[in-house]
């Protein structure tokens, strides 16, 4: 409401009534947040100054992507969530960096794209196996037929089993 308030080309105008909620609002979540300071063991006051910025960041942001698009109208929800994206990066990426937590997550992503590239490796290996063994059963009769179709199915439950383990972990 403050930055709807005061940011150029919005202006807005709020009941009495309105600024009281707000207020009675925001004293709720102190109160909240004080009760959780003196209960938990594990409160960080860092993390609750990243919240309120967050807040301030985040009303700031909606109000200017509404003075955006009611300055140029044809301007697509894609370009303004990127304009957003580029814009909050020079904000999140130091305190990350201080924080060590950007390189925590790149290697959680390195460590998620080396288990994806060994699940496809696998799941690779099993078609072209269950291939090989489809294109054999056309060449074998009797029981190496059976045999040959008994090892399908198996190679079937594998690759179920692949999946299955994959998504677990996941």
């Amino acid at each position: 409401m403050v930055m709807g308030a005061f940011i150029p080309g919005l202006r807005r105008k709020y009941p009495a009534h309105e600024y009281v909620s707000a207020i009675l609002l925001v004293l709720g979540l102190i109160l909240f947040t004080l009760a959780d300071a003196q209960t938990s063991p594990s409160f960080s006051v860092i993390g609750v100054i990243m919240v309120i910025a967050a807040l301030v960041m985040d009303s700031f942001l909606g109000n200017l992507q509404e003075v955006i698009f009611n300055m140029n109208p044809e301007t697509t929800q894609m370009e303004m969530l990127f304009c957003s994206t580029v814009v909050g990066l020079p904000l999140l990426i130091p305190p990350m960096v201080l924080t060590g937590e950007v390189f925590e997550a790149w290697n959680s992503c390195s460590e998620a794209r080396l288990r994806e590239a060994a699940s496809l490796e696998k799941h690779v290996l099993l078609k072209k196996l269950r291939d090989t063994l489809e294109s054999l059963k056309g060449h074998v009769a009797g029981r190496n037929k059976d045999d040959v179709e008994e090892a399908i199915a198996m190679v079937n439950v594998l690759c179920f089993a692949v999946l299955s383990l994959n998504y677990d972990l996941q």
